[in-house]
């Protein structure tokens, strides 16, 4: 219990009382929330029949959420602004938040982030043995209190926490073999952000029909139901915006951001492009032009063929749950935009991961591995320095990029080589 106590506390401290500091001044709050503004935004010209994802329609938005303190004024949040990226679904799906004023819903949106992230956890709180235990519950804290992703994510206000609960759903279900409506969760986050559509590819691959069919049902009613009102117009803008997210460019590049190669951004594709091309934001050792996006383009295909060959379809000793942990994996090493943020979404999978290396036969040096490795991927690496932008010091943008390349071999290794050992519905 004091260890639990301890775990709290650091949770506490870390992930909700940092994050509050400064909170209302704009020059010192640490919760800027800036990925939230253009949700808010976003939805806002959605569903008043706009195109959200020009920069001009965004800035125009934001110029007329007012100042609390200055009705007349523009809100002084709005001075800087990120791209709608998501598709147009999210927006009406989070709509709602711009009827409510900005500072209503930044809050609203900051503490249902928590119970988000709470609610993830207790859908794993059933251990390895298939019940709550002292131990377990310390290790879900622990792989979260200290977490610089996840404090990354409560910051800057992400669609993480919201994403981590869909996906820990759809992992929850899929263990107690209600597969057709995990298919459908499935198919909803796939809305919600374009990440999880790679997952569906995992169960066509599975031929897992009934989950397969039911999240394609989901999509097309997800789009088909707000299309008849608002017109499939925003769906064909934001297949424009999907092309400037491809290997080698970025949003709003006419704006100068340069997203795919910017720090923090600690992908294979971002590592590629700021040593071997040139860009906008850093040196490169060499400048190797349109043969840095055929290097991403063959890691891409190496990446979904070690997916693909991790599967072991219709077969007894099968584990699909460790295969979808592999796949997420994969989901956030694939594209060009890997911010370190969106290691909140690999929680259910490093779960997963550690409640199979619990069962006997499994050595300790293994595990203390896999536990480091953690550790590592979670740690405070503090990206916003010039000097990381040239020279050998470019690789610490990529600091912990290795240690989730480790996370996803162990996830491949044990989805292919091991047995399931246990009943649908446990560990």
């Amino acid at each position: 219990m004091v260890a639990l106590a301890v775990l709290a506390a650091v949770f506490l401290n870390q992930q909700v009382l940092l994050p509050l500091e400064g909170a209302g001044d704009p020059a010192r709050q640490t919760y800027h929330a800036n990925d939230l503004k253009h949700l808010y935004l976003g939805g806002r010209l959605l569903l008043a029949g706009e195109d959200p994802y020009p920069y001009e329609n965004l800035r125009r938005a934001a110029l007329e959420v007012p100042n609390p303190e200055n009705p007349s004024a523009p809100h002084p949040d709005m001075a800087y602004l990120n791209p709608y990226v998501y598709p147009p679904f999210t927006g009406y799906l989070f709509g709602w938040l711009g009827m409510l004023s900005y500072d209503t819903a930044k809050w609203l949106w900051f503490w249902g982030s928590q119970l988000l992230l709470v609610l993830s956890l207790l859908l794993f709180i059933n251990g390895p043995g298939g019940r709550p235990s002292l131990g377990w519950t310390c290790f879900l804290v622990a792989s979260v209190a200290f977490s610089f992703p996840l404090f990354r994510s409560v910051t800057a206000g992400q669609l993480n926490h919201v994403l981590l609960f869909l996906l820990s759903v759809v992992f929850a279900l899929w263990r107690n073999g209600r597969k057709g409506i995990a298919g459908a969760v499935l198919g909803f986050a796939a809305l919600v952000k374009v990440q999880p559509a790679f997952l569906v590819l995992w169960l066509a691959w599975k031929r897992e029909w009934t989950a397969l069919v039911a999240a394609l049902i989901t999509v097309a009613v997800c789009v088909l139901g707000p299309g008849v009102i608002h017109g499939l117009g925003p769906y064909f803008a934001y297949y424009d915006v999907l092309g400037d997210m491809a290997y080698g460019s970025s949003t709003w590049s006419d704006q100068g951001a340069s997203f795919h190669v910017d720090p923090g951004n600690i992908g294979v594709p971002a590592l590629i492009y700021r040593l071997f091309a040139e860009n906008p934001k850093t040196t490169p050792w060499l400048n190797l032009g349109v043969g840095a996006y055929w290097l991403c383009a063959l890691w891409a295909l190496g990446v979904l063929g070690l997916c693909l060959a991790c599967c072991r379809v219709r077969r007894r000793d099968e584990d699909p749950e460790m295969e979808l942990s592999a796949w997420v994996f994969g989901m956030l090493l694939i594209p060009s935009l890997f911010w370190d943020h969106y290691l909140a979404l690999a929680i259910p999978a490093w779960v997963t991961l550690v409640a199979r290396l619990s069962h006997p036969g499994v050595g300790d040096g293994l595990r203390a591995v896999v536990a480091i490795c953690w550790v590592w991927a979670n740690w405070w690496f503090l990206w916003f320095n010039p000097a990381h932008l040239k020279g050998l010091s470019m690789l610490y943008l990529n600091a912990s990029l290795p240690p989730v390349l480790a996370l996803f071999g162990m996830c491949l290794w044990q989805a292919r080589t091991q047995e399931r050992r246990v009943p649908s519905g446990e560990w």
